[in-house]
């Protein structure tokens, strides 16, 4: 398979890499007496099988937006996975579907919403989460406990006026109140510039998001709802 962006590809090799199983290397017991008494696994004993955390449904979730663009959709549903604490409190009404905005970020679309669109020049009120592409957790605008907000959603216009990174201004032109994306932002449309919006409100939150700002990164964002912008 060939990848068509170099932040795609290393994407799905860091998925790749912590979706392998680990494996540890046995120590021969000592010769002698004490090798004697090793005792081996009982015959009859289950066999047991680590449950998925919720990073790795979440890096399940990141693969299969990655490679939705490269896949039949019959794959990027199946590889779909639950997308946990910390997070939006998602239940999908259909079918993963992943999409393409017009720069070319691929998200999913967990739901609708209804109303009128969100356009260039209005004012998108809206909650996000943002995580790296290994699923590791950066900042929600939700009240989730430590590393979160405080419920409120936060506020931003749109279009060429507003301050949003290009990637996530592109999620949400076009998104309905009450609809629900995930969209996995390549850097080049992302943190280009120091300071750009959204930004968490701690200083450790805004230095993760400075240092990973050349990673492809996760944003979980709904519409609560807009209104017009200053003319």
């Amino acid at each position: 398979v060939l990848f068509r962006s170099r932040a795609t590809q290393c994407l799905v090799m860091s998925v790749a890499r912590a979706a392998l199983p680990v494996t540890r290397s046995r120590v021969a017991p000592r010769r002698g007496a004490r090798a004697a008494r090793a005792v081996s696994p009982r015959a009859d004993a289950a066999p047991t099988s680590a449950t998925p955390t919720s990073r790795r449904a979440a890096l399940g979730t990141c693969v299969a937006a990655a490679l939705a663009a490269l896949s039949p959709p019959s794959f990027a549903a199946g590889a779909a996975g639950d997308w946990s604490s910390p997070g939006l409190g998602v239940v999908p009404d259909k079918e993963a579907e992943y999409l393409r905005t017009p720069l070319g970020v691929v998200y999913e679309q967990i739901n609708d919403g209804v109303g009128e669109p969100a356009k260039p020049g209005d004012v998108a009120v809206f909650h996000w989460i943002l995580r790296r592409a290994n699923g590791y957790f950066i900042y929600g605008s939700i009240d989730c406990g430590i590393g979160c907000g405080n419920g409120d959603p936060d506020e931003f216009t749109l279009g060429p006026k507003g301050t949003l990174i290009s990637g996530l201004d592109d999620v949400l032109t076009g998104m309905r109140p009450g609809e629900k994306r995930r969209a996995l932002v390549p850097p080049e449309l992302g943190y280009v510039k120091k300071g750009a919006a959204p930004q968490p409100p701690e200083f450790g939150q805004k230095r993760q998001v400075e240092t990973h700002a050349s990673e492809p990164l996760v944003f979980e964002v709904k519409l609560i709802k807009t209104r017009p912008g200053r003319a």
